[in-house]
C-alpha cells in the first residue's frame, strides 16, 4: 500500500493521531520481513519505523508493570502480555517481529477454560459424556468398534465386513461451550470440532456417497474412498441449522478444509488447505483450490471467494484466538463460545475493530485484561456475564 511520506515523517516524530499511527502499522506489517527491499531508501525507511515500533512496545511494558504493581495483580503475565501492543493498541501480536516467540511464550500461561468435552449419541439415543469416560473401546455395533484412544479424540473401527443390505444408522458427537473434540470416521475421515458444534454421521459409510452433517464449526481431512468399480467415493458436508432455510454444501473427493458456520454469524466461511472443494447452495456455487475460501452471506444468499487467512481460520484447531481488525462482537461472539458466557453490550461498540493472537489456555479474566489496555474498550466481568461498553 502506497503512503504519504507526510504520516510517515509525523509518526517518526511522534505526532501522528490515532488514525495516522494505525495506517504506518498496516503500511509497516503489510511487507513481507524476511525480505529485504532492493531500495536502500525503503529498507531504511523500514529500519527506522521498525526502532520507532520498539520504542514503543518498551514503553507499554513500562507503563503496564508500573499500574499493575499499583494494583498488586499479576503483574509478570499482564506486562508481558501487554507488550503485545503496538501505537494506541490496534496491534496485539506481530508474528513477523523479532519479539513474536517471547510473546508466545507469555500467551501459553493461563488457566485452561475450554477443553477435551463431548458428548456422543449412539443410534439407540443413549448418550455418553467422552470428557468423563475411560480410554478404551466404547461401543460396538453395525460392524463398527467406537474406541476412545486418548482423551479428545474417538475412532471408529472396522471389526467385520458390514452388509450391503443393513440399514444406515447414525452417529452424533455434540461438543458444548468452553468443548472441542476430534473424531476419526469409519472411513479414516478425521473431523475436528469446535465449541458448540455438532457433527452427525453413518456408521458405517455404505453406498456410492458419503455424507455427514455439521452444525456450527469443524475442520475436516476427508480420506479417499474408492468404489468396487475404481471410482472415488465423494464426500459431501451438509451445514445445518446455520441460519438458513436450507442446507448448505461442501462437496469433497479428498481434502483438507475448515467450515465455520455457526447461526449467530452473518457468513458462512469455507476455507480449503488442500485438494478441492465445491461449496453450493441453492443455485449458487464455488469452486475452491488450496489457499481460497468462499464466503456465503446469509442476506444475499451468495458466495463471495477470496484469498483465505487460514491461520486465522485454523487458530482454534490450534488452541489459538487470531482476530485480524475484527469488531468487538465478533471478537465476543468466540469468548462466548469458548468460556460459555454471556455478553450484554452498553452504549455503541459497533466502531471498535481490534487485532490480536491470544492462547485458548488464557483464562478469560486474563484475556480481557489485554483487550481492555487498548484503551478503546471496557468490560465488567459478573460471574457468568460480561458487560462491554466503550472508555
Amino acid at each position: 500500500m502506497d503512503l504519504p511520506i507526510h504520516i510517515i515523517e509525523k509518526y517518526l516524530r511522534g505526532e501522528a493521531n490515532e488514525e495516522e499511527t494505525r495506517l504506518v502499522n498496516d503500511w509497516f506489517y503489510s511487507f513481507d520481513a524476511s525480505v529485504e527491499p532492493a531500495d536502500e531508501a525503503l529498507a531504511a525507511l523500514r529500519e527506522e519505523i521498525g526502532k520507532k515500533i520498539q520504542h514503543r512496545l518498551n514503553q507499554s511494558i513500562d507503563l503496564t508493570i508500573k499500574r499493575q504493581q499499583e494494583r498488586h495483580t499479576r503483574v509478570l503475565q499482564f506486562a508481558a502480555a501487554a507488550a503485545i501492543l503496538l501505537g494506541v493498541g490496534w496491534y496485539f501480536l506481530v508474528q513477523r517481529s523479532r519479539q513474536a516467540p517471547l510473546i508466545a511464550k507469555v500467551a501459553e500461561k493461563g488457566n485452561a477454560v475450554g477443553n477435551s468435552k463431548a458428548t456422543l449419541i449412539l443410534a439407540n439415543g443413549k448418550a455418553i459424556a467422552l470428557d468423563s469416560t475411560a480410554d478404551g473401546p466404547i461401543d460396538s455395533k453395525n460392524g463398527m468398534q467406537i474406541i476412545k484412544p486418548e482423551d479428545g479424540k474417538v475412532t471408529y473401527v472396522p471389526i467385520q465386513q458390514s452388509s450391503p443390505s443393513s440399514a444406515v444408522v447414525y452417529n452424533t458427537i455434540i461438543t458444548p461451550k468452553s468443548g472441542q473434540y476430534s473424531v476419526t470416521l469409519s472411513d479414516g475421515t478425521k473431523v475436528w470440532l469446535n465449541a458448540a458444534s455438532s457433527l452427525r454421521y453413518p456408521v458405517p459409510f455404505s453406498g456410492s456417497l458419503r455424507e455427514v452433517e455439521l452444525s456450527g464449526e469443524g475442520y475436516f481431512e476427508v480420506a479417499t474412498a474408492m468404489s468396487a468399480e475404481g471410482s472415488k467415493i465423494p464426500f459431501i458436508v451438509s451445514v445445518r441449522h446455520a441460519g438458513l432455510p436450507n442446507d448448505m454444501k461442501v462437496k469433497v473427493l479428498g481434502t483438507k478444509f475448515n467450515v465455520m458456520a455457526y447461526s449467530d454469524e452473518g457468513t458462512i466461511e469455507t476455507s480449503l488447505v488442500e485438494g478441492k472443494v465445491e461449496t453450493a447452495y441453492s443455485s449458487n456455487n464455488a469452486l475452491l483450490s488450496p489457499g481460497l475460501q468462499s464466503t456465503l452471506e446469509k442476506t444475499t444468499l451468495g458466495f463471495k471467494v477470496s484469498r483465505a487467512d487460514l491461520q486465522r481460520a485454523l487458530a482454534w484447531k490450534n488452541g489459538e484466538f487470531r482476530f485480524s481488525r475484527m469488531d468487538i462482537k465478533g471478537i465476543m461472539r468466540q469468548v462466548t463460545r469458548w468460556y460459555d458466557v454471556s455478553v450484554e453490550y452498553q452504549g455503541n461498540v459497533d466502531h471498535i475493530y481490534l487485532s490480536g493472537v491470544f492462547s485458548r489456555q488464557n483464562d478469560i479474566r486474563q484475556m480481557l485484561d489485554i483487550l481492555e489496555a487498548t484503551g478503546t474498550v471496557h468490560f465488567q466481568l459478573t460471574g457468568n456475564k460480561i458487560i462491554v461498553s466503550t472508555k
